[in-house]
C-alpha cells in the first residue's frame, strides 16, 4: 500500500504559499513530515511528492502530478493551509466524493478545536483533477485568522497524527503494532456508505422522482443525523439536509 504525500507549494518563488500569521509553505512541510512518520510507523509505505522549486506555478503543479502518477498510489494526499479570513478545516476530493477516510480527516482535525467545513468538490483543482490515484487536498486551517494561533498551540505533530488516524484503518495492509489514535476521540456518529455504483440522493423524504437532487457513488460516505420510515423503507437524513435510502441493499449503515 503506497500513499503519496505532497507538502503544498514551493519553498520560495513561483508556487509559494499563502502568508499570514504563519507561512503556509513552511508548515505544510512540518505537517507532511509528521504524517509521514505516523503512517510509516503503522506499516504504510509513503512516496514524497513535494516540490521545493519551480520556474512557474504551472510548472510546479505539473511536477507534483508527475511524481504522483509515477507510482500506483492508494491515495495522493496534499497538505495545504487556507487564507481569506475564514476558519476551519476542509478537504477537497474529486467531485466532492465523501470517502470515509476524507470525512474522518475533517472530523479528527476539527476535534482539536477547529470548525469542520467538510469534504468539498475539488474537481477544479489541478492536482485533484490530474492525479490517477484517489486524491485529497487538506486545508488544515487558515493562516490569516486566529486559526493560525490555535494551530501553533496544538502543533504540527497532532495535526499529522489526526490525519494518519483517519487514513491508517483503511490503507494499512495489516493492523499496526501500535494503532494510530486521533489526539482526541470524537463522539460516535452514524454513517451511511454507498455500496452500489450509483444511488439517488433526494431533497425530501420521498421516493417520488421529483424529489431526486442528484446521484452519489460507490464508497462515498455520508453523516446521518436522523432516520425516518417512508413507506416500509428507512430513509436517512444527511448532515447536508438531503436524504438517502437506508435500505441495506444500497447502503451500509454503521456507527463509529
Amino acid at each position: 500500500m503506497l500513499i503519496g504525500i505532497n507538502a503544498g507549494h514551493t519553498k520560495s518563488g513561483a508556487g509559494y504559499g499563502a502568508v499570514g500569521r504563519i507561512r503556509e509553505s513552511e508548515h505544510t512541510r512540518k505537517v507532511a513530515a509528521a504524517l509521514k512518520a505516523y503512517l510509516e510507523a503503522a506499516g504504510v509505505v509513503t512516496k514524497d511528492c513535494t516540490i521545493d522549486t519551480a520556474s512557474t506555478q504551472n510548472a510546479y503543479l505539473a511536477k507534483v502530478v508527475e511524481l504522483a502518477n509515477g507510482k500506483e498510489l492508494e491515495w495522493f494526499v496534499s497538505i495545504h493551509f487556507n487564507a481569506g479570513g475564514g476558519r476551519g478545516v476542509e478537504v477537497y476530493t474529486y467531485e466532492g466524493r465523501q470517502y470515509q477516510d476524507a470525512v474522518e480527516v475533517c472530523e479528527n482535525i476539527a476535534a482539536l478545536g477547529f470548525r469542520n467545513r467538510g469534504v468539498k468538490a475539488g474537481t477544479g483543482l489541478y492536482v485533484i483533477r490530474k492525479t490517477k490515484a484517489k486524491s485529497m487536498l487538506i486545508e488544515v486551517c487558515f493562516v490569516d485568522t486566529d486559526d493560525a494561533d490555535k494551530y501553533l498551540s496544538i502543533g504540527e505533530d497532532k495535526i499529522g497524527r489526526a490525519i494518519a488516524a483517519a487514513l491508517v484503518p483503511y490503507v494499512a495492509p495489516t493492523l499496526p503494532q501500535a494503532p494510530v489514535h486521533p489526539p482526541l476521540q470524537p463522539r460516535k456518529q452514524k454513517y451511511a456508505k454507498v455500496i452500489v455504483p450509483e444511488l439517488n440522493i433526494r431533497k425530501a423524504p420521498s421516493w417520488e422522482q421529483k424529489a431526486v437532487a442528484g446521484v452519489v457513488h460507490n464508497r462515498e460516505v455520508f453523516t446521518v443525523v436522523d432516520t425516518v420510515i417512508v413507506g416500509n423503507t428507512p430513509m436517512h437524513k444527511l448532515k447536508s439536509g438531503l436524504y438517502i435510502t437506508g435500505s441495506p441493499k444500497y447502503v451500509e449503515t454503521y456507527e463509529k
